[in-house]
């Protein structure tokens, strides 16, 4: 049964007004029949109409235990009906206060395996890993050259002025001794032997601490166990598959010489317990974003697509509100989420908004089939919203699960 086909509740934490937005939504006009009660511990919210009952459980507490929400005169006789609630102590933000998925440096132990997690085959062997380091941002070189100029004991030498090229900032021998201490815009982080390093959304090893994967320039069947057996391309990077279960894995990238794997198609031991999904690291990733840039606004684009893909789908997003707890009596119950509009825009017309000079969204990155689950992700999400409020515009409303 669809849920447009029921009665459903849904309800939304808005933590910044210490309110809990609450939306009932029927299959007919509210009538006598129709009442709303809060449970007496105030967490709970059952809706009874035409002998129907629909109970959701709130994301926060409220101080109305035991009684009935009033509906509005202008609300009776409509199939909507809508609530502000006070929340009842404190605002639960723990969980939403983390802009890192499940799976950082720290979470790891020295020498754990890493394996498919679609077939469990084993691609970094138990032991072979012998330290763990969290990645830096991905501005971490710009940042570091910028603090170096702009340090605040550091008095600026002859010639060394705002406004002035590259060379004249800084000079050849400034240059250098920026890339001899490791943070020059040029300098990189490059795959080291027995060291697995971490990011948002990723695990990079080098190629010989990894086993039973091939290397594809485009699709599994064209790949080889030995990735100097193909041909040589202009792209950046090359497909990384399983060679049991033959699932993308991640790629090998040329500039860092790494083997990057994927979080959500790797299985692997964690303090955390948990495994990060694409949604995971996907919601990780936009709210680096927007801490980085100050731009809400992303286009989610495929990576290392090739002629025949040129014209997939690319996600355009625009957050909305990148800290929510929401609960649906559709199934989803205190579950925190970014919430944002999106819609499915032509590789095309991506292009040509990065190009354009007053562009405010930001380029992330993901393989074609992750952009798939990503779509299909916020269509079940926009399910859940109440009718009404699942599209503005152009633009349908989504919830990215965190």
């Amino acid at each position: 049964m669809s849920s447009s086909s029921r009665c459903s509740l849904y309800a939304e934490l808005l933590a910044n007004i210490r309110q809990i937005s609450l939306v009932a939504s029927l299959t007919s006009p509210s009538d006598a029949s129709t009442r709303v009660a809060v449970a007496a511990d105030g967490s709970t919210i059952e809706l009874t109409h035409h002998g129907e009952v629909h109970k959701i459980s709130l994301p926060a507490k409220i101080p109305l235990g035991s009684t009935l929400l009033p509906i509005d005169q202008r609300q009776n006789g409509t199939t909507a009906l809508s609530w502000r609630l006070p929340l009842d102590g404190t605002v639960p933000q723990p969980h939403l206060s983390s802009d890192t998925p499940a799976w950082s440096a720290t979470d790891f132990d020295v020498g754990v395996q890493v394996a498919c997690r679609n077939c469990n085959t084993v691609v970094v062997e138990e032991g072979t890993v012998k330290v763990w380091k969290d990645l830096p941002s991905e501005n971490w070189a710009e940042m570091m050259e910028f603090w170096h100029c702009h340090k605040p004991d550091h008095h600026h030498e002859d010639g060394h002025e705002h406004g002035h090229s590259r060379d004249e900032h800084f000079g050849k021998a400034d240059e250098k001794s920026l890339a001899a201490r490791g943070y020059g815009a040029s300098s990189i982080i490059s795959a080291q032997p027995g060291v697995g390093f971490v990011d948002l959304t990723t695990i990079l090893f080098t190629e010989r601490d990894c086993q039973n994967i091939t290397y594809s320039n485009s699709a599994f069947e064209q790949g080889s166990l030995n990735r100097q057996d193909l041909p040589l391309t202009n792209n950046r990077s090359l497909n990384v598959f399983c060679s049991s279960c033959h699932s993308q894995l991640g790629f090998y990238v040329f500039r860092t010489a790494a083997v990057t794997l994927l979080k959500w198609q790797m299985s692997c031991k964690s303090a955390s317990g948990s495994a990060p999904g694409i949604t995971d690291c996907l919601a990780a990733t936009i709210i680096s974003t927007i801490s980085r840039s100050a731009s809400s606004k992303s286009l989610i684009m495929p990576i290392n697509e090739t002629e025949s893909e040129v014209k997939q789908t690319v996600i355009y997003a625009w957050v909305l509100n990148a800290n929510i707890v929401y609960s649906s009596s559709n199934g989803a119950l205190g579950r925190p989420a970014i919430k944002l509009l999106y819609q499915k825009i032509p590789r095309e017309e991506a292009d040509k908004m990065l190009e354009a000079v007053t562009c405010e969204a930001q380029e992330i990155n993901l393989p074609a089939i992750a952009i798939e689950k990503v779509v299909e992700h916020l269509d079940e999400s926009n399910w859940l919203l109440p009718e009404k409020e699942r599209v503005f515009r152009e633009w349908r409303v989504g919830l990215l699960t965190r």
